[in-house]
């Protein structure tokens, strides 16, 4: 995989390719650029207003042993994008281990909030799956990043038996790496992914920085420091949360025993973006 250096061309053809552009244009974002290449495509419901919000799809519905989604973003001074999608992102079975992944490379200028709200990813059994994301920040820019993953098709059998999944995560603050965050799992000869991921299925990573979401961030942190680990009748808690401070913000990690109930975790959590954003972007989902 490679980061992208540029904005691509309007004649761009390379397959999975895809570029966003959202500028500040007479006091409202606005998407200026939305261009995709199969199998990637973008879907724009909101071009124009207190945020833009674009979503990224793929023609099969999820990609393909070989696919390669290399999408890169640019949030202007001052302006609000959303960047999500419409399902989680299903990962075919490879064959011959071959790979499909996805790379994400975004820019969020002053002043500007960037909201990468993808849903989770869902390798199915067999699956090779690499994901890099690389978001930089200017001086004042805010950023939610939220990066999901679930056991796979469960009820059919197909629990953590994936091949291959591995992600890495990094946030630049003004030339600054802020976090650095990567997960690997594999079957080794010690154990299995199953094993180690015990009664869990479904794990989500959000990364809250800048100063449009700090105060809530905060809350959050302090919020999840009063809450116990174990229910009052010491059972064991479906769901597990916890935040760590980030300077001017938060890393939020969740894990549960149902992807429902992290999904809904996470809404409630990040409740605070609608207004930002001008609506609740999971509003149409549930």
């Amino acid at each position: 995989m490679h980061r992208p250096e540029s904005i691509l061309p309007a004649s761009a053809t390379v397959p999975g390719a895809g570029s966003i552009v959202v500028e500040r244009v007479a006091s409202a974002s606005t998407v200026l650029t939305a261009r995709a290449s199969a199998p990637l495509k973008l879907l724009v419901p909101r071009p124009r207003g207190a945020s833009a919000w674009v979503y990224a799809a793929t023609f099969g519905g999820g990609l393909l042993a070989g696919d390669s989604i290399d999408l890169e973003v640019r949030v202007g001074h001052g302006a609000s994008a959303l960047c999500a999608t419409q399902a989680s992102t299903k990962v075919y079975k490879s064959e011959h281990g071959k790979l499909a992944c996805q790379t994400l490379s975004a820019t969020v200028g002053e002043g500007a909030l960037f909201a990468l709200l993808p849903d989770p990813v869902c390798p199915f059994a067999g699956a090779v799956y690499q994901q890099r994301q690389r978001v930089e920040l200017a001086p004042g820019a805010s950023l939610v990043l939220v990066d999901g993953l679930v056991s796979g098709r469960a009820a059919r059998g197909e629990r953590y038996a994936f091949t291959s999944y591995r992600t890495v995560t990094e946030v630049v603050q003004e030339n600054r790496l802020l976090v650095l965050d990567a997960l690997t799992l594999e079957n080794t000869a010690e154990s299995t992914i199953a094993e180690r991921m015990g009664r869990f299925d479904a794990f989500a990573t959000a990364v809250l920085v800048g100063p449009r979401i700090e105060t809530a961030a905060a809350a959050l942190v302090e919020s999840l420091a009063r809450q116990p680990l174990r229910s009052p009748d010491h059972a064991r808690n479906p769901l597990l949360a916890t935040a760590s401070p980030l300077p001017g913000g938060a890393v939020l990690r969740v894990a549960g025993e149902e992807p429902e109930a992290v999904a809904a975790f996470l809404r409630t959590s990040l409740a605070f973006l609608a207004p930002l954003l001008g609506d609740d972007p999971w509003a149409r989902k549930w």
